[in-house]
């Protein structure tokens, strides 16, 4: 099942580590009473934390996301974003009407989770899925994981290209999935 995935609710300022920048950054003391260097660093932070979960295929910080797309068929869906902790609602969209699902439980997977819906759902059945997916605050995501969001912030801040430099992309290798042939 392909699925489109949408942040729906969006990292809160106060969940950035914009301290944790600054001082890899080694900026001066008071550098968030010059106006803008704040939001500056905030919107670096979300550039990269955004990098390296598409690069993962996995959110850092916990929050909700919207997943739709077409199902398989069955009563078993894999997600394309893990680590999920909780699904919020599950609809079936057809023929412009949405129709709930009921509950849906998750079985927990750091690669690959599966909901596990109480309705078995038709091949090529629009699905809308809400669902809880992170680590959790920026405390819980792995010190490696913290490390390559920082660097790769510092290097969009200094103008240093988009995407993962070699050390971030060193440090999120262990946590990328491996596919050998096929999808699921």
């Amino acid at each position: 099942m392909a699925m489109t995935v949408i942040d729906s609710e969006g990292i809160a300022d106060e969940m950035l580590p914009v301290e944790q920048l600054a001082a890899q950054m080694r900026l001066a003391d008071g550098y968030d009473e010059v106006p803008g260097v704040s939001a500056r660093l905030r919107l670096r932070l979300r550039a990269a934390i955004g990098t390296v979960e598409r690069r993962l295929g996995k959110a850092l910080i916990r929050r909700e996301f919207v997943l739709s797309g077409t199902a398989r068929g069955g009563c078993r869906v894999v997600l394309p974003i893990a680590p999920v902790d909780a699904v919020m609602s599950v609809f079936l969209l057809r023929n412009g009407i949405s129709i709930p699902l009921g509950d849906a439980l998750v079985a927990p997977d750091a690669v690959h989770p599966v909901v596990i819906l109480q309705q078995t759902v038709a091949e090529g059945d629009w699905l809308r899925i809400s669902a809880r997916a992170g680590f959790g605050p920026w405390s819980a995501i792995p010190d490696d994981l913290q490390q390559a969001v920082l660097l790769t912030a510092e290097a969009l801040d200094a103008g240093e290209g988009h995407g993962l430099g070699k050390a971030a992309a060193a440090l999120v290798a262990p946590f990328r999935s491996v596919r050998i042939g096929g999808t699921h």
